[in-house]
């Protein structure tokens, strides 16, 4: 008798460890980036082709603490989930089909319509209209996609009933609704979830402090109308500033420029600040001197070139755009085709506002206003021109003919990539802040979004911020780059190891008569220079011998080690130190 209760009370324990591990909650950061995801199991799998338009395809469901998280994808097409959508999301967060509105099998206390930026709350038999801040919704990504995550507060009060339960035992629907529609999941009673009771540890915070103190900090930030010299924001702003202490700072929104670069310096007396004209609305302040600023021909953008020689042994450009707010998405598109057809002309010919050197390392930031169509950001990163008629062919606008890095960041105390937020708009905080670079050039330190309402009162009195300072500053929060500059040192399987040498993209890349590599040596070593092809067989030693501390530059023909010219197409270059080992992809037209 006793041995059968020991184990009944025993298989008890088994399905309750079990069930704690089937409904543990994860980790999700709303950024955009989806890698999270693939350790959250599939909820429910919709069938191909069961719609007219939008086809749904997985729905996964998990949490953290503070947030619900949803996450589903289409078989097909790319939407925008804040407009043009007829996008449902129905919760019963009761688990009870007969409290609140009944649909498809659920009585639903939430009717969400991604579409329209609002919703109904069903509670107690009454109906009463809500927004994105009665839900804390938070949505990822801001342009079209093909997939999306989506949070939603725990706490609010569609989900506890006006605050008179715990969520736990739910259901969920997604439907589009309109003739043809999609439906998931398509069975009567919705998808079930339960929330457990673990809990899941929050993010590492990310310190404001610079990993080396050599390193560049750059700062993008949206200051908002009138911004710094709005007296009611400015100690906002010069605590903010003072916080994260940058180097160069790219401001836009902004109509008086008069005194910005007298403010900025009497916050930082100690060191000379340089400031470049106001273009529109846009101005960069720098530690560095200003060599050159513009306005570029593609309107909304200004380049500036810093004097960055000593410490990165190059200038630095940098781009700072502001581009068509809304739904202006044709304007936004003919911005960025306009500015890649300029890039493209500056790289290729020299035909720019001003002379800048071969792998000048450039950084492009600012208020995109991307909220409509992925092509956008693309024209961005990867030379995708639409209107080639007009701006030209498609341009890769890496100095080594590949796409630049599109920076995913996270706020320093929460697992959030918004760089917008405006608690009494109908849209959600979004990603409407970029920072694209070049990885041929600059090699990445720390970066991430400033939000003093996430931070910890220890952490604010640290770095002398008031939990609401970026929040009463402006609707969008400041974007932390930092570029590493120190070259004698790389990082491989985490150990630490002197770096002997940077290789610079070829240029011209594609070429047909020759082309000039240039090395920097920053370790006197052994190297050998080569070219391959693409099975793999030397072509060409352009160099093998000891080599002292410096920059250098060599020339290939596109001859073998015969002196015979080779076929065009696709080569390597290969550089080799007794340390490091770099390749580089070449391009050899007839």
């Amino acid at each position: 008798m006793f041995k059968k209760r020991f184990n009944k009370k025993k298989i008890l324990y088994i399905v309750l460890f079990f069930n704690y591990l089937l409904f543990a909650g994860d980790a999700i950061s709303i950024d955009g980036l989806f890698d999270d995801w693939n350790q959250v199991d599939i909820l429910y799998y919709d069938q191909v082709n069961d719609a007219l338009n939008a086809d749904y395809s997985t729905m996964k469901v998990t949490y953290d603490n503070e947030f619900l998280f949803i996450y589903f994808d289409f078989h097909n097409g790319e939407f925008l989930m804040q407009d043009w959508n007829e996008f449902h999301l129905y919760i019963d967060a009761d688990n009870d089909s007969t409290t609140g509105n009944y649909v498809h099998g659920i009585g639903a206390e939430l009717d969400w319509t991604f579409g329209d930026r609002s919703g109904f709350k069903y509670v107690n038999g009454q109906q009463y209209e809500i927004y994105q801040n009665d839900l804390t919704l938070r949505i990822a990504p801001t342009i079209t996609s093909s997939e999306f995550e989506i949070a939603i507060a725990r706490a609010s009060l569609p989900l506890t009933l006006n605050g008179t339960q715990v969520l736990t035992d739910l259901k969920l629907i997604l439907s589009e609704n309109n003739e043809g529609g999609d439906l998931m999941p398509n069975e009567l009673g919705g998808v079930s979830f339960v929330i457990g009771e673990d809990l899941v540890l929050g993010p590492e915070a990310i310190s404001l402090d610079k990993l080396n103190n050599n390193d560049i900090r750059l700062i993008s930030y949206n200051t908002w109308n009138e911004g710094i010299l709005d007296p009611d924001r400015e100690l906002h702003f010069k605590r903010i500033l003072q916080a994260l202490d940058p180097d160069i700072i790219a401001l836009q929104e902004h109509s008086e420029w008069e005194y910005i670069d007298d403010i900025i310096q009497s916050w930082f007396p100690d060191e000379q600040w340089y400031a470049s004209w106001t273009y529109g609305d846009l101005v960069v302040l720098s530690r560095f001197s200003i060599i050159h600023d513009a306005y570029m021909n593609s309107e909304r953008t200004m380049a500036v070139l810093l004097d960055t020689e000593d410490e990165l042994g190059n200038d630095l450009l940098i781009f700072n755009s502001h581009l068509s707010c809304c739904d202006n998405n044709e304007s936004r598109q003919q911005q960025v085709d306009a500015f890649a057809g300029e890039w493209r002309e500056w790289v290729m010919f020299g035909t720019g506002p001003f002379q800048i050197d071969y792998a000048t390392p450039f950084i492009h930031v600012g208020d995109f206003n991307y909220v409509g169509y992925k092509k956008q950001v693309e024209t961005i990163r990867i030379g995708d021109i639409d209107d080639e008629e007009q701006y030209g062919q498609d341009f890769f606008p890496d100095w080594d003919s590949t796409a630049i890095i599109d920076l995913f960041s996270r706020h320093t105390h929460k697992r959030m990539g918004y760089t917008w937020r405006k608690d009494e708009s109908s849209f959600n905080p979004g990603k409407l802040d970029y920072v694209f670079y070049s990885d041929a050039t600059i090699d990445t330190a720390k970066h991430y979004i400033l939000n003093t309402l996430a931070m910890d009162d220890m952490t604010l009195d640290y770095y002398g911020l008031q939990w609401n300072d970026t929040q009463e500053a402006s609707d969008h929060l400041p974007i932390v780059f930092d570029m590493s500059i120190q070259e004698n040192v790389e990082v491989i399987d985490h150990d630490i190891m002197p770096k002997s040498l940077r290789l610079y993209p070829n240029y011209p890349n594609p070429f047909n008569s020759q082309t000039q590599l240039k090395f920097r040596i920053l370790i006197p070593t052994f190297l050998s220079l080569k070219i391959f092809d693409i099975n793999g067989r030397v072509i060409k030693i352009l160099f093998s011998g000891q080599k002292g501390l410096g920059t250098y530059y060599l020339k290939w023909d596109g001859k073998d080690n015969n002196g015979i010219s080779v076929a065009s197409g696709i080569y390597f270059i290969l550089m080799e130190t007794e340390r490091t080992i770099k390749t580089q992809k070449i391009i050899l037209l007839e």
